[in-house]
């Protein structure tokens, strides 16, 4: 099924250069309503508009005309358009999204029956090359802007306001990963932006307990992240040693698991939160006993948890995903040792938007 999201009319729309308004915080907002000399009221009109997800002025329909036409012409409303959205058997939903620049980005929506969570996409394309990842064969094309990853939320909203889910599923956006395409934190200016505007009052108002960052391993950036933006943190981790991670994490080279190690100690935890280990279980690869054992020594049972998650095949993969029950055995040996391990669950792999399955060719 194909889907497209309403944008600014084309004879109105101003240059790519123009602030998008998925990316304005409210300050923003209200300098440039001042500069118009309109009273404040009407940026928190715009503000709550643009944070159902309506982006089109023409549908603001409490604005003046003259209001809604100023915003046209001014501000790049919709810095992403929809071209495509698929549905799985599970109800999972696939985006793809079109830039201004042409380049193209994949979003997931999973729903379930007390949350809904959106997955979104910080790069287009990935520079870190795992070689068990679908978006890593996909040559790096650049960074998201920040108005280019909050789109991508306020584009779900709309799409579920205008088709819910299923009714025994949630069709509201409750939580938000960074685990889409890319590597977030090689892209860290516009995420943390993002980040704020998420957690804005007069913004999307969502708490940092229901957003996560994911990453490979950027220690730096994860140091800076923690000072910042204190929001869940989920690292690819997939081996727990050196010689093995810098085959399936290569930026594993430059900061290696004994950097890696000191960093996670360091980072802030609310109550009763943890960091998330992210391991994909590959055959022959990295679930052998030893690479077990070495995961079990790695983690710590009192600030992380280990998800264990089925490798999900791409066409032309070389790996195999692991059985069930060698990922049963992974899970009892980390629980056994006193560790929190969970297996995730798959979802969207008929439609090819399930953990490691994102590439969007451009055309």
């Amino acid at each position: 099924m194909r889907v497209t999201i309403s944008a600014c009319r084309m004879s109105d729309m101003p240059a790519q250069s123009a602030p998008q308004l998925p990316g304005m915080n409210h300050d923003e907002l209200m300098a440039l309503i001042r500069d118009w000399r309109l009273p404040a009221y009407r940026a928190r009109q715009v503000m709550q508009w643009r944070n159902l997800g309506v982006l089109d002025p023409d549908a603001m329909t409490n604005l003046p005309l003259p209001l809604r036409q100023k915003i046209s012409q001014n501000l790049n409303c919709q810095p992403i358009t929809a071209t495509q959205r698929q549905i799985s058997s599970d109800g999972t939903r696939k985006y793809l999204f079109r830039l201004s620049s042409g380049k193209q980005v994949e979003t997931v929506f999973i729903p379930e029956p007390d949350r809904g969570t959106v997955c979104i996409s910080t790069q287009v394309g990935c520079v870190f090359d795992c070689p068990f990842c679908h978006t890593g064969t996909q040559r790096f094309e650049g960074n998201l802007s920040c108005g280019e990853i909050v789109a991508q939320i306020l584009a779900v909203k709309q799409d579920l306001q205008h088709e819910p889910p299923a009714q025994e599923l949630a069709g509201i956006v409750s939580h938000v990963v960074y685990m889409g395409m890319g590597e977030p934190l090689a892209n860290e200016k516009a995420v943390h932006a993002s980040l704020s505007l998420l957690m804005e009052d007069d913004g999307l108002g969502l708490s940092r307990r229901r957003i996560t960052v994911s990453t490979s391993g950027l220690t730096p950036a994860i140091a800076r992240l923690g000072e910042a933006y204190p929001v869940n943190l989920a690292v690819s981790l997939h081996a727990a040693t050196d010689s093995l991670r810098d085959k399936l994490v290569p930026i594993n080279r430059k900061h290696p698991l004994a950097e890696l190690r000191q960093c996670l100690d360091a980072y802030p935890l609310g109550k009763q939160r943890h960091i998330t280990l992210e391991y994909v279980m590959l055959d022959g690869v990295n679930d052998r006993d030893a690479d077990i054992d070495a995961l079990a020594r790695f983690a710590r049972r009192d600030r992380e948890r280990v998800n264990l998650i089925y490798f999900n095949p791409y066409p032309g993969s070389p790996y195999l995903g692991s059985s069930p029950a060698r990922i049963a055995l992974a899970a009892n040996h980390l629980i056994n040792h006193g560790i929190r391990a969970t297996v995730r669950r798959s979802r969207g792999g008929d439609i090819m938007a399930a953990c490691g399955q994102l590439r969007a060719q451009t055309a």
